[in-house]
């Protein structure tokens, strides 16, 4: 990849990047879907939709079995915004990273937190959580 690579995201608000690169990823490209939210988190760093870009790049290392990157991604989303409607979906992911990295200390660490910080997370996070804590082998 060349230093001078084209710009993937259309001309427009965020909100309009920002959906194009999302459908990028929903098409499964998922190597231009990490280049469509690199761009647009290095072009719109306080945008409100950068924590969701940075949710999806990470989604997209994940899919792909890129759990360092993936779980860089989902930390920085979460630091960005720890209130953010995103962040249960982050701190999961970011869980579910460390533990594919043997890092099972750390997951079980976030995922104590998860369950901690969010009592109130959707029921869908409730149950990954719960499998994910018991696949990891956390105490």
């Amino acid at each position: 990849q060349s230093g001078a690579q084209q710009a993937l995201l259309p001309k427009g608000s965020p909100t309009v990047q920002y959906r194009h690169a999302f459908s990028i990823l929903r098409q499964t490209d998922y190597d231009k879907a990490e280049l469509a939210f690199k761009e647009f988190i290095k072009n719109h760093p306080k945008d409100k939709l950068t924590p969701n870009a940075r949710y999806w790049l990470g989604e997209s290392f994940y899919v792909r079995a890129n759990y360092r990157d993936a779980a860089e991604a989902f930390l920085r989303g979460y630091q960005q915004a720890p209130k953010g409607s995103k962040a249960p979906d982050t701190l999961l992911k970011l869980g579910m990273s460390l533990a594919n990295l043997k890092k099972k200390q750390d997951a079980c660490a976030t995922f104590s937190k998860l369950a901690k910080d969010y009592p109130n997370a959707s029921g869908n996070i409730k149950k990954h959580l719960k499998r994910e804590v018991g696949r990891t082998g956390c105490k």
